[in-house]
């Protein structure tokens, strides 16, 4: 496979910037399945002579995996993360789709890159999660609707339909995400799910949710990488010989930063390790968003450790 040429994408919504490591050349493409099929039959691609390599791009590179992966194609998936750090480090006065398609080429070249199968393409459960959040965020919308409209009927506005059509779409929304939910959880559960639950804070529903937007925490190199793809890790602005570390770069995936978040916040309330560090951070002149923040990065740290140990966390409590 070493041998292999690799077929490097870069991956945007609409399209596909394909480099050809063999002739050094470069082809645009819709991300569509028939634009896929037609690239196949006239560049004569084979699965025993290419690797495919792309950036991990959420929902919009799933198409490009799944075409290939079904073809039998070695695909490897690149953290986003390494190749912007070589983007960031080439030397060049304009950024250039081709010049980025070449580098993710390059990178899974030398061996960088997750490889994926049809297993991990099975994206059901992290669909149906994502959908009950969906649903949740817009009943959370209703709510502030109902209660924007009951302050205008008290002050003389009369609103109670309106109210009562509401009332009825948060009961409807509250049932279909209760439905999905429980349909999520038909979806069976991996050893790294079940290790994520036995952190505190973690719950059904949050270990889920990290686990299916993680994916393969054993991929991560470090706990570090693992922090910067959820997007938690503290931004670093450099002044003469200090490095002075800021909010979140928010730059990974949001849906797993927001369950990590949630899920130290229950943390940093009944874990007595994480308490004490979230009240440190407190009595530092931290606001309390910034101190989660900090005890999220805490429990990514730990989770990454109990994954790639294969080991359920042990709760330690501070001696009396």
């Amino acid at each position: 496979m070493q041998n292999c040429n690799v077929l490097g994408i870069d991956v945007a919504k609409k399209s596909l910037v394909i480099f050809n490591q063999s002739n050094n050349q470069t082809i645009a493409i819709p991300n569509e399945k028939s634009a896929l099929v037609e690239s196949l039959e006239a560049y004569s691609w084979k699965p025993s002579e290419n690797i495919i390599a792309l950036e991990s791009t959420g929902d919009y590179s799933f198409l490009p995996m799944q075409f290939f992966t079904e073809k039998g194609f070695t695909v490897k998936l690149i953290n986003p993360i390494v190749t912007k750090k070589l983007i960031k480090a080439t030397i060049r006065s304009k950024k250039t789709d081709k010049s980025d398609a070449q580098i993710i080429a390059e990178v899974a070249f030398y061996g960088e890159g997750q490889i994926i199968t049809e297993n991990d393409l099975n994206t059901a459960k992290k669909t149906l999660l994502r959908l009950e959040n969906k649903i949740t965020k817009i009943k959370s919308d209703f709510k502030r609707i109902k209660k924007s409209l009951e302050i205008k009927d008290k002050n003389g506005i009369e609103l109670t339909e309106a109210i009562n059509q509401v009332d009825q779409l948060i009961a409807a929304s509250e049932t279909a995400a209760e439905k999905i939910w429980q349909l999520s959880r038909k979806e069976k559960s991996d050893r790294q799910e079940e290790i994520i639950s036995s952190h505190p804070g973690c719950g059904e529903k949050l270990s889920a949710i990290i686990s299916e937007e993680a994916g393969n925490i054993k991929r991560f190199p470090t706990a570090k990488q693992f922090k910067a793809y959820a997007g938690i890790d503290p931004k670093v602005y450099q002044s003469g010989e200090k490095d002075v570390h800021g909010k979140m770069t928010k730059r990974g995936n949001p849906f797993l930063r927001q369950a990590l978040f949630l899920a130290a916040f229950v943390a940093s309330i009944h874990d007595p390790e994480l308490k004490e560090y979230y009240q440190k951070k407190r009595a530092e002149g931290k606001p309390h968003i910034l101190s989660v923040c900090a005890v999220s990065r805490k429990l990514c740290e730990r989770i990454y450790s109990t994954v790639t140990q294969d080991r359920f966390y042990e709760r330690r409590y501070p001696q009396g």
